[in-house]
């Protein structure tokens, strides 16, 4: 699969805002990976992460993804409402039923990348 982008036009509303926060819980698995990620609270985590490159953040997302997060369900279907396929077209809930599963963890990563690109109103007031 390949990357896209999300607007702010398409990442707004209640499905934004849970989006958003699976995109950080992400974020918080990876307090509870022993890679070479250490700091004393989950605010320290938050802050190192927001100043990575675009590139680091996908690796730790990755890592996340691939080796932490225990998404539930609800969790990674308010992610897959913004994934979109290779030519920017929206994946539909009957396609997603026919991916394999690594399939999904790459859309969980790209939507998640692109999610935390963004700084969204209520996670700026919270910093």
């Amino acid at each position: 699969m390949s990357k896209f982008t999300i607007t702010e036009k398409e990442f707004k509303g209640i499905a934004g805002a849970k989006a958003y926060h699976s995109a950080l819980a992400l974020i918080r698995s990876l307090w509870y990976i022993p890679k070479d990620i250490d700091h004393d609270s989950f605010v320290d985590m938050s802050n190192w992460f927001d100043k990575l490159d675009d590139e680091n953040k996908r690796k730790y997302l990755k890592l996340a993804v691939e080796d932490g997060a225990m998404l539930q369900p609800e969790e990674i279907e308010s992610l897959l409402k913004f994934a979109k396929d290779e030519n920017g077209v929206p994946i539909c809930k009957e396609n997603i039923e026919n991916l394999t599963g690594f399939e999904i963890h790459d859309l969980i990563l790209n939507v998640s990348c692109e999610i935390l690109k963004s700084k969204v109103f209520f996670y700026q007031m919270n910093k």
